[in-house]
């Protein structure tokens, strides 16, 4: 699936339902009061609601931090188009188990994303520093599986990848913040997690509950480690 396209599908489908989408707004500043929030945005105007939902990925502890959050480097390399794949067979997804771990897939186009060599920083600066280093890691690790397939680098980059201290994503709360929902769905299913808290918090919204909302609250409690 193509992140990206995904990602617009969805706001076509808001957009044909009568949804308004405004980007490039920059939040500023807010205030919670009882029955609804306000949103102050850089080119000073307001937005008002009775009910918040923030779904800004990694950029929700701006808003908010939370204690069950983690945040690590990740790295990943995009190769030109591959001629030839003999020796890997049916050109199977390869995800490694070990840690650090690396992971190999091809693409429809013929090319072979590698990824993993994560790392425990959440500094932008400290993580792009290692980005020419990770990207050599990366295709020796792929060179050891399959010597005889041509991986030439083309594109290669570093991003933070979010997860959680229990491993379940998060549905954030807090009396400071009324009727507002943070959504946290961090980690390697992050796709089907927010389509789950998604219905979980509509149902709360439309019909004042839903019986599965405390699973995933902030507020349960930490397996112990």
């Amino acid at each position: 699936m193509n992140p990206l396209k995904f990602v617009y599908g969805l706001l076509e489908k808001v957009k044909s339902r009568g949804g308004l989408i405004f980007e490039n707004t920059e939040i500023t500043g807010k205030r919670y009061e009882q029955d609804h929030a306000l949103f102050y945005t850089k080119e000073h105007r307001e937005i008002r609601a009775r009910y918040v939902i923030i779904a800004a990925g990694y950029e929700d502890s701006d808003f908010k931090t939370e204690k069950n959050a983690t945040l690590a480097s990740s790295y990943a390399v995009i190769t030109k188009p591959v001629a030839d794949f003999s020796g890997w067979y049916k050109r199977t997804l390869i995800w490694e188990t070990a840690r650090p771990y690396v992971y190999m897939r091809t693409t429809p186009d013929n090319r072979i994303i590698i990824g993993g060599m994560d790392k425990d920083t959440s500094y932008a600066e400290t993580r792009d520093s290692k980005i020419l280093a990770s990207k050599d890691k990366l295709i020796t690790a792929f060179n050891s599986l399959f010597p005889d397939i041509q991986a030439i680098p083309e594109y290669y980059l570093g991003a933070f990848y979010g997860g959680t201290h229990d491993g379940m994503p998060i549905i954030s709360q807090n009396e400071a913040y009324p009727n507002c929902y943070m959504i946290m769905a961090y980690g390697d299913n992050g796709t089907v997690y927010n389509g789950v808290l998604a219905k979980i918090v509509e149902d709360q919204i439309l019909t004042g509950a839903s019986p599965d909302l405390n699973l995933y609250l902030q507020t349960r409690p930490l397996a112990a480690k």
